[in-house]
This record gives C-alpha cells, sequence and structure tokens, in this order.
C-alpha cells in the first residue's frame, strides 16, 4: 500500500510477486487475486524476466487452485488446456528467450505433468523432451568458465570470446526451438 500511495508501481509488482510466491503455500486463491492485481503493469512496463516469472507463478496458482487430484475425478482437460498451458507456455518461451535454464526447466516440467494429466501423451513427451534438454543446458551453463576482464586485454582475445559467445547463443536458441 506504501508503494502504491507514492507512485512505486514497479517495486509494488516486484514485491508482489514476491509475496505471492510465499502465499501460493498457504492460500494460492488469494496469491492468484494478488497476481491479477500486478498483472496488466507487468505485462506492459515489466522486464522479460518479471514476465516470464508472473506466468510460471500464474500456472503455479492455478494449478494448486484445482482440488485435490483423484483418479475418480481428474481435473478437466479443458480447464487445463485453456488456464493453466498458456501462461506456462509463455513462461517457457520468455525463460528460453533469456536462456534461463533452471526456470525454463521448471515450467517444461509442469507443462508435461499437466499434459500427462490432461491425456496429452504427444504434447507431454514434447515437453518433456524440453525439460530434458534445458535441465542438460542449465548444467552444461554452470560448468562453463567465468572470463576476467583482464583476460581480454590482449589483442583478440575478446573477439575469440564474442565469437563463442555467438556460437553459444545459437547452439541454446535451438533448445527451445521444438
Amino acid at each position: 500500500a506504501l508503494c502504491e500511495g507514492r507512485g512505486l508501481r514497479g517495486l509494488y509488482s516486484s514485491a508482489a510477486q514476491l509475496l505471492a510466491a510465499a502465499q501460493l503455500e498457504v492460500d494460492p486463491p488469494a496469491a492468484l487475486q494478488l497476481l491479477q492485481r500486478v498483472r496488466a503493469h507487468v505485462m506492459h512496463h515489466g522486464s522479460a524476466d518479471e514476465v516470464a516469472r508472473l506466468q510460471l507463478a500464474f500456472a503455479k496458482c492455478r494449478l494448486a487452485s484445482l482440488p485435490p487430484y483423484s483418479k475418480a475425478a481428474p481435473p478437466s482437460a479443458q480447464t487445463l488446456q485453456a488456464h493453466v498451458l498458456p501462461p506456462l507456455q509463455e513462461a517457457l518461451e520468455g525463460f528460453g528467450k533469456l536462456r534461463a535454464h533452471t526456470e525454463a526447466a521448471e515450467a517444461a516440467y509442469l507443462a508435461s505433468r499437466v499434459h500427462a494429466t490432461a491425456g496429452a501423451t504427444a504434447e507431454r513427451d514434447v515437453a518433456a523432451q524440453v525439460f530434458v534438454a534445458a535441465e542438460r543446458a542449465a548444467t552444461l551453463a554452470a560448468q562453463r568458465p567465468l572470463g576476467r576482464l583482464a583476460d581480454y586485454a590482449a589483442e583478440g582475445v575478446l573477439e575469440a570470446h564474442l565469437a563463442e559467445l555467438a556460437e553459444l547463443d545459437a547452439a541454446e536458441a535451438a533448445v527451445y526451438a521444438t
């Protein structure tokens, strides 16, 4: 309320997303309502990371708001495809563009589980493959050595590093092409 009253809408949106992530465990409908209040601002003014995180949080809230799973009365495929899968797909695309592999893997994993619940085995398999590829990319990214600014002082080193980054970027773009 303090942020809203003083015209700090961006700060309010960030704080609301953090609060909703914590609130998700306790009260998913309230978390969803909080995210809905800041959605328009984040979608219009937020960074690509904030938008992707918002979409992932939306999908998690909607999943958590569903009644407990039972084989006798599983959630309808129509509900899952209309309210859960679109934000998951948007989150996956956003994290893929940002090369945020760990977050993309989380979105792909959830999408795979939702497709499995909806009975869409072909889509489940595609999402599972994206999950495996994103996990592999996250592992490779964590193993990649970081450079130091002084390492680029020698002639041609920076150019070689930039060329290597371009190759890595092209390879990583293929991870989320499916």
